[in-house]
């Protein structure tokens, strides 16, 4: 497991909770948790990401972008990464959650 991947296991953050442990898995392409994060979309007009299941038929939940980016950036700082697994980690959830399918964001 990579240095990064380590860092950031849920087992490491007592306070993290399944949502976010679900979120960090499908970041890092990872299945720690059950059910697993098949899908997260993010709407192309509203400051929102969709998540669906594996398994599930259509999203399970609607979640702030902007939280969920929050979130993010808070375990990355509790995490203590280096300067270069900081900028994998930034990197791995702008591809993962924030690019709009269909465009280069």
């Amino acid at each position: 497991m990579s240095s990064l991947k380590q860092k950031l296991h849920p087992d490491r953050f007592s306070d993290m909770s399944p949502f976010m442990a679900a979120i960090t898995a499908y970041v890092l392409d990872e299945s720690w948790t059950d059910p697993q994060i098949a899908e997260i979309t993010v709407s192309e007009q509203e400051d929102l990401v969709y998540i669906r299941k594996v398994g599930g038929v259509g999203f399970d939940g609607v979640h702030s972008l902007t939280d969920l980016r929050n979130y993010w950036n808070r375990l990355i700082d509790a995490a203590g990464l280096t300067a270069d697994e900081r900028r994998e980690a930034v990197r791995m959830f702008r591809v993962k959650v924030e690019t709009i399918p269909g465009t280069t964001l």
